[in-house]
């Protein structure tokens, strides 16, 4: 394991639980958020444990789809809250 992977793994896993531990006082939208960096984190311990890279050709393209689809549903998720609240 590359130490520049360990960092990946560590940040997106701290960033994970703090987003679903803040969820319940700031907004539920962190939830979401959470399980967003909760992906990432698997996705980069995936690439780090198996003999495949999965930021590479195919894998690459199935993961930038599923990030878009997590900052989409974020984006409207927050666009929904804001005009809720006015």
């Amino acid at each position: 394991m590359q130490f520049t992977n360990i960092i990946y793994l560590v940040i997106w896993a701290v960033l994970a639980a703090y987003c679903i531990y803040s969820a319940r006082k700031l907004s539920p939208i962190l939830y979401v958020l959470g399980g967003f960096f909760v992906f990432m984190f698997g996705w980069r311990l995936a690439d780090t444990l198996l003999p495949v890279s999965l930021f590479t050709g195919v894998y690459n393209i199935i993961f930038r789809a599923i990030a878009v689809i997590f900052l989409v549903v974020i984006i409207v998720l927050y666009i929904m809250v804001k005009r809720k609240s006015k």
